[in-house]
Formats: structure tokens, sequence, C-alpha cells
């Protein structure tokens, strides 16, 4: 049986984005669980480079890790998990604590 169905998290990033284009041209069905976070996307994610290059490739879910909904939406029908959502910025965390420690840690 196998592996067919994997599911990305933080898929829209530039790792995630660029293993599911990996993963697709091996004929893998890829989900995508991504918040689309303006610091890596702008402010409008429909111009985003990254999100584009899986639009319409993907199972795309606009959601968040800390979500059980999204989680258990994005996990339907899926073999395996490949766990790259993250909040980034150095600098950010040092003040953003929870918020990084919510995603980074509890998502």
């Amino acid at each position: 049986m196998g592996i067919n169905r994997v599911l990305i998290t933080g898929g829209a990033g530039f790792i995630g984005s660029n293993l599911a284009l990996k993963l697709i041209n091996k004929k893998y069905e890829v989900v995508v669980l991504d918040n689309l976070s303006p610091q890596i996307h702008g402010d409008d994610f429909s111009c985003s480079p990254l999100y584009l290059s899986i639009k319409d490739k993907v199972e795309f879910i606009h959601g968040s890790v800390l979500s059980k909904n999204d989680w258990l939406r994005a996990l339907k029908g899926v073999d395996a998990v490949i766990h790259l959502a993250a909040e980034t910025g150095t600098g950010q965390s040092m003040y953003e604590i929870e918020k990084y420690t919510d995603v980074n840690i509890k998502g």
C-alpha cells in the first residue's frame, strides 16, 4: 500500500513549498496546512512567489497548527506528516515569546 498522501505543515514556506514540489514530481498527493504569515508572504499572499509555486498543485488549507479543527481537516486520508510549521524571526522571538512557543512548541 505505502505512502501516497503527505501533509506538510508550513508547506507554503521556503522549505515546505520546495518539498511539496519535489513530492508532487514523485507522484505523491500533497496537502499543505499553512497560515500564510505576512512576515513570509507579505500583506497580500496572493502575490507571494512561494504560495504561487504550489497553488493549484496541492490541497491547500489556510489554517493554523494551533487549531484542532484545522488539524482534523488536514489529516483526512493522510499517510504521513512532515511538520515544518514555525514562526520565524529571531529578534521577534525575544519579545513575542508566547506567540513563538505556542506555534513552535505547542503547535
